[in-house]
């Protein structure tokens, strides 16, 4: 019975230790699921760019000069897909908006696509499942990537951007809802995935800064965080 108490006591010592590192493989293991989502959303919006006179995908949330069916400039709901027409009542029958458009336009097959693996937050692919199929008008669609749609200097035209630009990161809608820890993976406009490498917390701080304030949108904590990730330090894929 001791030498059984023992080996168990043993047994979970061993446990202990190596759940740290088996977690750290999980989420290794899901960042880079959530590069190779970004990698193919890249590809759809390549293609899409092809066949529209090599423009970005279109959004609403883009200020005016950057989009002809602009409302007001809202950088950090542009990880919205489908619209609510309660909110947009003027809109057509369709509307994707965004990154939606690939969807909407059948560039990317796969809706689950649009989701991190690693997001813990208030929009994942199992709560919107059913807003896919169904794609109420009532409701709309958030997924855990934000889209930018346009270049650097606003420039549409994917082949006008730099390369190395930020084009599609992960979520930046709120603290609760970025998708990991310590970095943000980043689809660039040459269509690269790259890790940033979020050193002593600066974006998901200021986001965290904005996310308490009284006034709920920080459209300008979102540019300047894509101002931050167009630079690109730290460690590549």
């Amino acid at each position: 019975m001791i030498d059984l108490l023992v080996s168990l006591a043993v047994i979970s010592v061993l446990i202990a230790l190596m759940f740290p590192a088996i977690t750290m493989v999980r989420e290794s293991t899901r960042r880079v699921i959530c590069g190779s989502n970004l990698r193919q959303l890249g590809m759809g919006v390549s293609i899409y760019a092809q066949d529209h006179k090599d423009r970005l995908p279109g959004s609403v949330f883009l200020p005016p000069q950057h989009s002809n069916a602009a409302s007001f400039p809202a950088y950090d709901r542009m990880d919205t897909v489908w619209l609510s027409r309660e909110e947009f009542p003027g809109m057509r029958n369709d509307l994707w908006d965004g990154l939606g458009y690939l969807y909407g336009e059948e560039y990317i097959a796969a809706a689950n696509l649009y989701y991190c693996p690693s997001h813990h937050g208030g929009f994942t692919f199992e709560e919107a499942s059913d807003d896919w199929a169904q794609l109420d008008p009532r409701e709309e669609i958030i997924i855990n990537y934000l889209y930018r749609g346009t270049g650097p200097q606003g420039a549409r035209v994917l082949y006008k951007i730099p390369s190395s630009a930020a084009l599609v990161t992960d979520t930046l809608r709120s603290y609760n809802d970025l998708n990991h820890e310590g970095g943000f993976n980043v689809l660039q406009a040459g269509l690269a995935v790259n890790w940033f490498e979020d050193i002593g917390g600066e974006i998901a701080q200021g986001i965290l800064m904005r996310t308490d304030d009284d006034n709920p949108n920080h459209s300008s904590t979102v540019q300047n965080a894509w101002g931050r990730l167009d630079q690109m330090p730290g460690g590549q894929d």
